[in-house]
């Protein structure tokens, strides 16, 4: 029914001018009364061009489509309302919203066309579900199960939501309460009360949950939820969900061998410690405070340093950086212990993550102190004084080379004491606190002398059955003495000197460079510089070795010290004889040792002193000093002929010297000098008596 006339609006002119939207009236005829700046605009943007007088043109509106149904608009009083699209000769797209409505004016019928340029809004709302299109596109080929909520029910879900939930197909969701995928009513409220009512914009709300599959089997799972819209939450959230059965599993297997762990990191017998990047320790076990005596919350947290001092604390440090660079170091030191001197073996290797990057140290400790002083070899220790002079010498340099790090050779006769100076020196060393290894180079056999220093890998060779860690490996953070340097050959004399000058070396058989940190002293009774001359020691090696050379002197040189070193000796070897009291040597037998020349030096008087220790009865030593016929080689006497001098005289003179020197060599036994010179004792007593010797040698047996 046609409304009335007086009843519809009237336009307002205000309003027509000042529009953003485009406004035009026409008459009833189609004929355009007016039309504001804003339809201008509109229709040139279409692409039309505009000029004055122009828009009474019913060409203009005709082609720019606007006036379609305005005749049905004019005859029902109906508004026409339409979206227009636009494409404009140079491909550009508009959209038009386009209302046309008929009203009275002054009496006559009119129609007015509205227009709103509403191609901004379309590309956004066009962006926006491409967007959408592409989001969900993405979420459904997500592995991860994802589905949309809407008042605690199921909107949307993809396919690995499906997946999880042994469903058919996403669309068996639709509608469907959320309640179906919780194990149980109380599971369903828990987590609803968590997460679904509490899901607040911009907010993600998470929990662990127990779901149930379509097949009825329930799984440990996760879900997160968020608000879809974050200005509006009531237009659903956003529900993301993961099955965690396998690391439920792997949670639990892994609390239960931490559980086992602790326990045997706690019941260890063993000391275990791990440090971190920045060597403090970071975890420690009781065995760790019984064997140091400081409680575990002073260790945890502090450096080596802040227990051992700086000296020591900068060795550890030093050994602890070369793990940190992967390498793994075993070695043996000696330390002060709650006031007791123990000896700890210790194993260290780097400490890594799941990607094989260093990120600490994990040691194991042990006190080997017991089985040390079992197995340890009988020694005698070095006097701090000789009365000699030679030896005060000897000892002040020994003194210079403790205070450094420096290769020391010591050269000396056999029996000298060499070894027993190589271990004073490391006594007093800042290396005291590590290892001390010997080696005789002349009692291992050429084949296995590199094994031996170097170590070798398994099937190196055959009968290398595993790996084996060398002497220099053994010395990590000590000194190991090589002693009878010269009898190397000289292929190893080669790898020793690239030892020294780098020091690193290769396991035989190996390809990794194991690198040490351990000192080297060399002994020898050859004389090195001769060796090089001959070519049988090579003369680099020689000259790396001599930074710090000793010459120990033989006891015949040194006689002085014989009481203090028969005094030493007597007194070690009656605590490993276990005689409750050593017998005393009488001033006679000590006057035959001071006599004797020692042509085995400190290593014979040991041997004879510990001979009259086995055969003595009481407090009286049976002290037998050594008969050697080879030792006339020996003796020399130089005759000076000289006019006047008759073969008896000379004669006489060989007889004197001859029974001088033998009752020397015998320790001034007559007895002993006349088996020496295949003589009776009453023929060696008339040589004596007519040529008058009187030496001191003479004793009455």
């Amino acid at each position: 029914m046609r409304s009335s006339p007086v009843s519809e609006p009237r336009l307002n002119e205000e309003v027509l001018s000042k529009s953003s939207l485009g406004i035009a009236t026409f008459k009833a005829d189609g004929h355009c009364v007016s039309a504001n700046e804003a339809m201008k605009s509109i229709i040139e943007k279409m692409g039309e061009e505009v000029r004055e007088g122009d828009f009474q043109e019913a060409q203009l509106w005709n082609k720019s489509g606007l006036l379609v149904d305005a005749a049905e608009a004019l005859s029902t009083g109906v508004e026409k309302r339409r979206e227009i699209h636009v494409v404009t000769a140079l491909g550009r797209e508009i959209w038009l919203d386009r209302r046309l409505s008929r009203f009275v004016d002054s009496g006559e019928t009119r129609l007015v066309l509205i227009v709103n340029d509403i191609s901004d809004q379309r590309l956004v709302d066009g962006a926006v579900r491409k967007d959408q299109e592409m989001l969900r596109g993405i979420l459904s080929i997500s592995p991860v199960a994802i589905g949309l909520t809407q008042d605690r029910r199921i909107t949307w879900v993809n396919d690995a939501w499906v997946k999880m939930f042994g469903f058919e197909n996403p669309q068996q969701w639709a509608g469907k309460s959320a309640r179906i995928i919780y194990a149980s009513q109380n599971e369903y409220e828990r987590v609803g009360k968590l997460l679904y009512d509490s899901a607040t914009p911009g907010k993600v709300a998470e929990t662990d949950a127990k779901f149930r599959r379509n097949d009825g089997t329930t799984f440990d799972g996760y879900v997160r939820i968020r608000a879809v819209d974050p200005s509006d939450p009531n237009k659903g959230t956003v529900a993301v969900t993961y099955d965690v059965t396998d690391r439920k599993k792997a949670e639990q297997a892994l609390q239960e061998s931490e559980a086992r762990f602790r326990t045997l990191f706690e019941a260890a017998e063993d000391c275990i410690f791990i440090k971190d990047h920045d060597l403090r320790y970071v975890y420690v076990n009781p065995a760790m405070e019984r064997l140091y005596g400081i409680p575990l919350s002073e260790i945890v947290g502090h450096r080596a340093e802040d227990f051992f001092g700086e000296e020591t604390g900068k060795i550890i440090r030093n050994s602890d950086n070369r793990v940190l660079k992967g390498q793994s170091i075993e070695h043996e030191y000696t330390r002060l212990l709650r006031g007791i001197l123990r000896t700890v073996h210790e194993v260290r290797v780097p400490l890594k993550n799941i990607m094989g990057k260093i990120t600490g140290i994990c040691g194991i400790s042990r006190d080997v102190t017991e089985r040390k002083n079992v197995g340890q070899a009988r020694t005698i220790s070095v006097p701090e004084h000789y009365p000699s002079a030679a030896m005060h010498k000897v000892l002040r340099e020994a003194r210079y080379a403790s205070a450094t790090e420096s290769i020391v050779l010591l050269q000396g006769e056999s029996g000298s004491g060499k070894d027993y100076l190589a271990r004073w020196i490391h006594d007093h060393s800042r290396r005291s606190s590590g290892p001390y290894f010997a080696v005789n180079c002349a009692a291992v056999s050429k084949e296995l002398a590199e094994s031996e220093l170097f170590g070798h890998e398994a099937g190196a060779f055959t009968g290398a059955g595993g790996r084996k860690r060398g002497l220099l490996e053994l010395a990590e953070g000590g000194t190991l003495l090589l002693n009878e340097i010269g009898e190397l050959p000289l292929s190893l004399q080669s790898k020793l000197l690239t030892f020294l000058d780098t020091k690193a070396f290769l396991r035989v058989g190996g390809d990794k460079s194991i690198h040490i940190n351990a000192r080297l002293i060399a002994a020898t009774h050859r004389n090195l510089e001769t060796e090089v001359a001959e070519g049988r020691f090579m003369a680099a090696l020689f000259y790396r070795l001599s930074v710090f050379t000793l010459d120990v002197p033989p006891l015949r040189d040194r006689v002085e010290d014989i009481p203090t070193l028969a005094e030493e000796i007597i007194s070690a070897l009656g605590t490993e004889l276990h005689l409750e009291q050593a017998p005393v040597i009488d001033p006679a037998d000590m006057n035959r040792l001071m006599r004797y020349s020692w042509p085995g030096n400190v290593r014979e008087l040991r041997n004879v002193l510990e001979r009259a220790l086995m055969l003595s009865r009481g407090d009286r030593l049976n002290l037998v000093l050594p008969l050697r016929r080879q030792g006339f080689d020996e003796w020399e006497h130089t005759i000076r002929f000289t006019p006047g001098r008759s073969l008896h005289d000379i004669t006489d003179e060989v007889t004197r010297s001859l029974c001088e020197y033998v009752l020397k060599r015998s320790g001034g036994s007559r007895q002993e000098a006349a088996r020496l010179l295949d003589i009776s004792r009453t023929a060696l007593y008339r040589h004596m008596k007519r040529l008058r010797v009187t030496s001191d040698f003479e004793t009455q047996n």
